[in-house]
């Protein structure tokens, strides 16, 4: 009975919470990861404002959306995103540094939209709690201006600058950053260029980028505490994020809710993919590069290579393309969207190639088909690198993949039972918990509008500067013990030796 009325009374105390939800990022798998949480926290009686780049078609009265979809424009047209971090070929410096560039005015545009300025200077809204991507990190700051807890999500792996700012400090060669293009066993090269990078972060960038946030605050928003300290702030940090592929140790704040939370439950396939799957006696390769690497960004050289190949093939390929090729091959079938997850989980599917996106991988995984990863941009090489080094598929070069390179690793992938065996293993381990993600990343944002914010669950010293969470200054110290101490020794011998000792006479003995 006690426990009962326990639970009747947490349900009371978090229904009717008005959250304001800000997904600032134009990316659709980004925006899709996170549809089952809003659409959760409307069922269970929440009233949710979401600001999105893509509003979803049909909701529930409880939720009402704000339209960013014009961000598209900016990070595709106007900086085309894709294509810079294509072009850099995975330089974590210039990633990283492009991302400032573009998300700095994406978020601009996105807070000079007229129904977000209503937003911010209507006096009489408020709300119970923010929910906000990391990604673009300006937009915590709605948790300061309506004076209320947040929480943040990551779609993704949490990028280490994360992490430092909130007091976790990692070492970059055991966990390098989530965007390098490489994870474990690190050359040296490896090793000099994460640990170049670590002190570049933290001696120059973070700061550089604080200076350009805060003054893009102090425009839409007027006076607020510095964005860093408003980061802070941070409740709990949802992390798409599971045990089988990362390791990085992580403090209570930190929450990982990965291993599909955004698999949806099995539903019909349009009958004109259902017909052409159903009707692959040999099987089918599923191909797409997700919904951020646009046919554009696909040189000529590489399509034909493709194409090369696939029609040497006994398979037919569903290929998820956003243009048409004339002249395909008969067994090549382009569509322009498809319902990825069901077409993954049709039992005529023998292998999926794709960029290696963080949702695409789990459900391929999931699906228990393997991969063979081709990487374009941002965290697809860590992530494929994740895949290569648990035996889950195997990885190629765009840039120096050759027509019978991708030949022998669609044929090595498809007839090895050894990479099914342990994607089916993998996939059994990612549904083994105790909860969902989906219902741990629910109860943990009702977990603090109950408490009214976590700020229990994080180290009260953050801004411990590094001298002090490396011990240099206490090493110093020692040293400089070690050094006085010899030093003293030293002089005591001295004294003693000239005392005792130069004081002695020689005595002459003149033989006889």
């Amino acid at each position: 009975m006690k426990r009962i009325f326990l639970l009747w009374f947490l349900i009371q105390i978090t229904s009717g919470a008005r959250i304001l939800a800000v997904i600032g990022n134009p990316s659709f798998s980004h925006q899709l990861f996170y549809r089952p949480i809003w659409l959760e926290l409307a069922k269970r009686g929440h009233d949710i404002v979401l600001l999105t780049t893509d509003p979803m078609p049909e909701v529930p009265a409880n939720i009402k959306q704000i339209d960013w979809h014009f961000a598209y424009e900016i990070r595709h047209n106007k900086y085309d995103l894709a294509k810079r971090m294509k072009d850099c070929n995975f330089n974590i410096f210039t990633i990283m540094n492009s991302f400032q560039e573009v998300f700095h005015d994406i978020v601009d545009e996105e807070l000079s939209s007229p129904e977000v300025q209503v937003l911010i200077r209507n006096e009489t809204e408020y709300f119970d709690l923010v929910i906000t991507e990391y990604l673009p990190a300006t937009l915590t700051a709605f948790s300061e201006r309506f004076k209320c807890s947040f929480v943040t999500v990551f779609s993704t792996e949490v990028g280490n600058s994360y992490h430092q700012v909130l007091g976790n400090m990692l070492n970059p060669v055991l966990y390098p950053e989530h965007m390098a293009s490489y994870e474990i066993n690190l050359n040296f090269e490896q090793r000099l260029s994460s640990t170049l990078y670590w002190l570049y972060n933290s001696f120059y960038k973070q700061s550089s980028w604080d200076k350009m946030n805060d003054a893009l605050l102090k425009k839409h928003f007027g006076q607020l505490p510095p964005l860093r300290d408003i980061v802070r702030n941070v409740s709990v940090v949802l992390v798409n994020s599971h045990h089988v592929f990362s390791s990085k140790p992580m403090g209570p704040g930190f929450i990982r809710i990965g291993g599909g939370l955004h698999v949806s439950q099995k539903n019909e396939l349009p009958q004109d993919i259902k017909s052409f799957l159903d009707s692959a006696a040999e099987g089918v390769i599923y191909f797409s590069l997700g919904t951020n690497v646009r046919s554009s960004n696909i040189q000529q050289d590489i399509l034909n290579k493709f194409l090369n190949v696939f029609k040497r093939l006994p398979y037919k390929i569903l290929w998820k393309l956003d243009a048409d090729i004339p002249d395909i091959p008969a067994n090549i079938k382009i569509f322009k969207w498809v319902p990825q997850q069901d077409v993954l989980r049709h039992k005529n599917i023998k292998l999926f190639i794709t960029q290696c996106g963080a949702q695409s991988m789990e459900e391929s995984i999931l699906a228990e088909v393997p991969l063979l990863v081709i990487p374009f941009i941002s965290d697809q090489k860590m992530n494929a690198q994740k895949i290569v080094n648990r035996g889950l598929g195997i990885e190629i070069d765009r840039t120096t993949m050759t027509d019978q390179l991708l030949y022998e690793s669609i044929m090595e992938l498809i007839n090895n039972e050894s990479y099914k065996r342990r994607v089916k293993k993998t996939a059994i381990l990612l549904k083994d918990e105790p909860m969902s993600g989906l219902e741990k990343a629910i109860w943990w944002i009702e977990y603090v509008i109950r408490h009214k914010g976590a700020k229990h669950l994080w180290h009260p010293n953050l801004d411990l500067p590094l001298y002090k969470y490396f011990l240099l200054d206490v090493f110093a110290f020692l040293l400089l013990v070690i050094v006085v101490l010899s030093f003293m020794i030293y002089m005591v011998c001295y004294f003693l030796r000239k005392k005792f000792f130069s004081s002695c006479k020689v005595v002459k003995v003149k033989k006889c």
